[in-house]
């Protein structure tokens, strides 16, 4: 098999601090080399060439919270959908939450999966595990085996465990096996009925509200106990302002508090769903635009190390539904770049950060191997073009479901080129290769 050579790429990888024109070479699956200044030719004898035009290639992209629908819900979506929509997207690696029919929550549902996976899907998929038994609350699930089975994370998804010594016990555990558990910031007793944000438009629209206290509170509950059991903890999709605060200060303590958020976080607010718009019901909710410039500067300032696509697909009848009624998400990986590229042109980010907080972080958060171009990594890349002018439409998603809020939305950034494995999964037809 010929070797494969991505020349007159502008290779950015931030793990080994680069950030400049060169050839990328391919052989068994692997990257082979890095080479600059010409100093190698590659001929096509020895190589299939793919001239990369000058555009970024970097590491794939790596999505740590996505709701894949498999097992149970393939009505929504299934592992081959989810595959084409995250390689159209530059997604390499996904890691599914485990709020599935059956849950993820023993050992032979982990291994289905993964089983599943490795037939059905291009992109590499991994899983978490539920923290407790049935996404239920009450008793943890058996955190070792499960990590021995390949869980690479621990959360109830978009439940937050309520009571203070489960999840004590579930530090504990977590800590024993260097594992890391992951929560949805929200307070149960206080978002409990709600199904937006708390605000003068919710009491407009007459829908119960969810306060920003709720996200603050479970966010200080679980910085102590994290600090009380020297453990590491996660936040998916933080949206407010307050939990930054809480969050800053607990990383300049020392304590191990990551968190994440989204791109509907920075791009939309609670006025989008004026009109009852069901399709731009999430959880947490959408807040006002004061939150999201907390969290604009919350990646900028480096609080925020991580964004992740949340998709969450939905089939009609779930979607319209009276809006308290209606479930919570969107799809969310092809709007990953162009969303997170809109930071770039604010000057919010460079493209260097915007790699770090799209694959290589996360791939460091959750110890797997790829998010890195260093020689003997795994080819997963994409080569993507950050000033080709898209609009975002229902229209071109590829994933099953089309509960998409970001209709029309004009944006920048296209993926033109996707590999796993040093196979091209995804490839732009105004691509030549």
């Amino acid at each position: 098999m010929k070797k494969i050579a991505l020349t007159n790429a502008l290779i950015v990888d931030p793990s080994q601090n680069i950030k400049k024109l060169g050839t990328l070479i391919i052989n068994d699956k692997k990257i082979a080399n890095i080479i600059f200044n010409n100093s190698f030719i590659p001929t096509k004898k020895d190589h299939k060439i793919i001239n990369c035009k000058k555009l970024p290639l970097c590491p794939g992209f790596v999505d740590i919270k996505c709701h894949l629908r498999v097992p149970g819900e393939e009505h929504k979506e299934n592992l081959r959908y989810a595959s084409d929509s995250a390689a159209a997207a530059g997604i390499t690696s996904l890691v599914c939450m485990p709020n599935t029919d059956p849950i993820i929550d023993n050992v032979p549902i982990v291994e289905l999966l993964q089983r599943k996976a490795r037939k059905e899907s291009d992109v590499k998929i991994h899983t978490t595990a539920s923290i407790t038994k049935g996404l239920r609350g009450n008793d943890i699930t058996e955190i070792g085996l499960l990590i021995e089975a390949g869980a690479v994370g621990f959360t109830d998804a978009i439940r937050a465990v309520d009571d203070t010594t489960v999840m004590l016990r579930a530090l504990k555990y977590a800590s024993a096996f260097d594992a890391i558990i992951m929560q949805h910031p929200e307070d149960n007793s206080l978002s409990k009925g709600g199904s937006m944000n708390s605000s003068l438009l919710s009491t407009e629209l007459g829908i119960k509200g969810i306060p920003e206290e709720a996200e603050v509170l479970q966010v200080d509950r679980d910085i102590r106990l994290a600090e009380m059991t020297n453990s590491k903890i996660h936040f998916f999709n933080i949206t407010t302002g307050l939990a930054l605060k809480s969050i800053e200060l607990a990383q300049k303590k020392g304590i191990k508090v990551t968190c994440s958020t989204s791109p509907h976080y920075f791009n939309l607010t609670e006025n989008d769903i004026r009109y009852w718009r069901t399709y731009a019901k999430v959880s947490p909710p959408l807040r006002d635009l004061q939150n999201v410039e907390s969290i604009k500067m919350g990646i900028k300032n480096n609080i925020i190390n991580y964004i992740s696509s949340d998709h969450s697909p939905h089939d009609t009848d779930s979607k319209r539904l009276p809006f308290e009624q209606a479930s919570a998400g969107i799809v969310g990986f092809e709007s990953l770049l162009p969303l997170t590229i809109k930071l770039i042109n604010e000057k919010k980010l460079s493209l260097s950060k915007a790699v770090e907080l799209l694959s290589v972080n996360a791939a460091k958060l959750l110890k797997l191997n790829v998010g890195s171009l260093k020689k003997g990594k795994p080819a997963d890349l994409v080569v993507f073009d950050p000033n080709k002018k898209i609009t975002l439409s229902s229209n071109v998603i590829k994933s099953k479901s089309k509960n998409y809020p970001f209709e029309n939305l004009k944006a920048k950034g296209k993926v033109m080129l996707t590999m796993v494995d040093g196979k091209i999964i995804y490839n732009d037809r105004k691509f030549s290769l």
